[in-house]
């Protein structure tokens, strides 16, 4: 049996290949399952369909829509009534027949698609290309899976009391009873092997021997098991923000406690500090910090409940409201001045609460603009431009629960509570943002189908493209590096003095001409290459870029909601 020592995050911890947690009293199983191939047949009546293609959203983005039928399960075709219904869009070129087909997925796990085809149709490097999106199983305009009614995690991650530790592990119990039922059958087949025989059914129906792809996040996993699962069809891939596809899902995972700590206290903090004239933060990073610190103490100790949008929106505000604010504009440097400004609104609201009780700081939240409202409600809410921390919560239930689905099926986790306690204990201190939630997970508490992926080695593929900035908070940089180093013939373009998350399409012009010249001509760097980051912008960056707007991920996901809902 072979064993893997827990070095990265210094637990001192050998877990055997099958993850039993010693002393926990729950086990994976006895022997792994055999690693998984491709289905033996696919039925004519998915092969032979014919999607009933119309457009979708605006007409100005020339998109079109459909849905096709899949499987609910590729590995056991059986009765009609199993089948799932699932959405794809596509942008053609403005004139002449497409000479290949472009691929695109936002990540998550989860993230909803549709919005990739005009997205990807808005490169001009792209601009002969087929441009194709999709919700994946489980999200979006596809058959859904749903967590409705699991609980939260409403406990404070920080508070080691072994009562509130039994809270969250009772939580991550009851997270796979909830969704499994919620979801009527669905949800051990919402994972990357089902996946990506879809997208091989959509490449068949579109008429194409071949794709290229560009997956940002999550969708970097995606792409490399379609690489492994489909080599024959594999064109040009860009692989943006990447996880440690080469590895199980938990490497990955327990990889972002560190990144995006580095993120706030080497990015945001300094930043904020540079200008504290105009943020009112602290004048040294220490103090920024600082600041964070005693806003969560009092929020904790005193959670303020407030009304929004002439009582339409109610929000409490409590330690992990704050978090999960912090946590979610970190991914682009973009929502530094909003994650600023929200601070500093936040502190002055707890202020006004302890001084002059709620209705004090109503008057706080009724003077603001209703723009100013809605935005905070959106920072309060809003999903993560990419690949989630466990145990986060999205603003959509489907793909919370497609996330939560594709990260526990797709490959075994320790269960029981003794893991991720300790590695929470671990974490914690030396990275508060993020390390001490390490154990609200209900991967550790989830009955997976018993399979085993392909691991993904790149051999005998064309060459990939691998795309990372240097202080990604969801994405480390070293599961990029880890990933390159076992992958055959992948090539590496780093950004230096960049943290953003999904770089190709806007961030980085250096890259953007790279990725292109890539995607149009199949020429890649000769080697591994770096480009320069382009900076921070400064504080009169306001109002912050709306959806639609600005980073690649918030035009996809402004995309997607515009050609969403048509196919209904």
């Amino acid at each position: 049996m072979k064993f893997r020592t827990l070095a990265a995050v210094g637990l001192g911890i050998s877990l055997p290949a099958l993850l039993v947690v010693p002393g926990s009293g729950a086990t994976a199983a006895v022997e792994p399952a055999p690693v998984l191939k491709r289905p033996a047949y696919v039925a004519n009546r998915y092969l032979d369909q014919k999607p009933a293609w119309k457009t979708c959203g605006d007409p100005s983005f020339r998109v079109s829509c459909a849905k096709i039928t899949a499987p609910r399960d590729w590995w056991h075709q059986g009765d009609k009534a199993d089948d799932i219904q699932l959405a794809v869009s596509k942008v053609a070129p403005k004139s002449g027949k497409p000479s290949r087909v472009v691929f695109g997925n936002p990540g998550g796990p989860g993230a909803a698609g549709l919005g990739m085809a005009p997205f990807l149709a808005s490169r001009a490097a792209l601009a002969k290309s087929l441009a194709v999106g999709f919700d994946p199983r489980g999200t979006g305009d596809s058959a859904n899976v749903s967590c409705e009614g699991a609980p939260g995690y409403t406990m404070d991650a920080r508070d080691r009391d072994p009562a509130n530790l039994g809270l969250i592990a009772e939580a991550n119990e009851l997270s796979h009873p909830y969704c499994d039922r919620q979801s009527r059958g669905l949800l051990p087949y919402v994972d990357t092997a089902q996946t990506v025989q879809d997208m091989d059914l959509i490449r068949h129906l579109l008429g194409f021997a071949k794709i290229d792809y560009v997956g940002y996040s999550a969708g970097t996993w995606l792409g490399a098991y379609y690489q492994t699962f489909f080599p024959e069809h594999v064109g040009r891939f860009v692989l943006d923000s990447n996880t440690d596809f080469t590895r199980p899902w938990i490497d990955t995972f327990e990889a972002q406690p560190q990144a995006f700590e580095r993120r706030f206290r080497e990015d945001f903090a300094p930043w904020a500090a540079k200008y504290d004239s105009e943020l009112k933060l602290g004048n040294t990073p220490r103090l920024v910090i600082r600041t964070y610190e005693r806003l969560r103490a009092d929020l904790k100790k005193r959670p303020a409940v407030e009304e929004y949008l002439d009582g339409s929106v109610k929000i409490s505000y409590d330690q992990n409201t704050l978090d999960n604010i912090v946590v979610g504009d970190l991914y682009t440097k973009a929502d530094f001045f909003s994650l600023a400004t929200d601070l500093a609104f936040l502190r002055d609201l707890a202020k006004a609460q302890s001084t002059g009780g709620p209705r004090a700081a109503q008057r706080k939240v009724d003077a603001l603009s209703v723009d100013r409202q809605r935005r905070l409600v959106q920072r309060a809410t809003k999903p993560a431009l990419g690949l989630s921390p466990l145990g986060r919560p999205f603003a959509d239930d489907a793909q919370q629960a497609t996330f939560t689905a594709v990260s526990c099926n797709d490959s075994a986790w320790p269960q029981g509570r003794e893991y991720g306690d300790v590695l929470s204990a671990r974490l914690g201190p030396h990275y508060p943002l993020l390390g001490w939630a390490m154990n609200e997970n209900p991967c550790l508490a989830w009955d997976r189908p018993q399979r085993t992926l392909p691991t993904p080695t790149g051999a005998g593929l064309p060459t990939t493209l691998m795309v990372q900035s240097v202080h990604d908070p969801a994405t480390n940089l070293s599961l990029a590096q880890s990933a390159h180093s076992r992958y055959a013939g992948s090539r590496l373009i780093t950004i230096a003095g960049e943290g953003d998350h999904g770089i190709y399409g806007g961030v980085n012009k250096c890259a953007d001409k790279l990725v292109d010249a890539f995607l149009s001509t199949g020429r890649a760097p000769a080697k591994d290459t770096t480009c320069r980051g382009e900076g921070l912008p400064g504080p009169e960056m306001t109002p912050p870029p709306a959806d639609g707007d600005g980073t690649p991920l918030r035009r996809v996901a402004g995309f997607t909601r515009e050609v969403s809902g048509y196919l209904h």
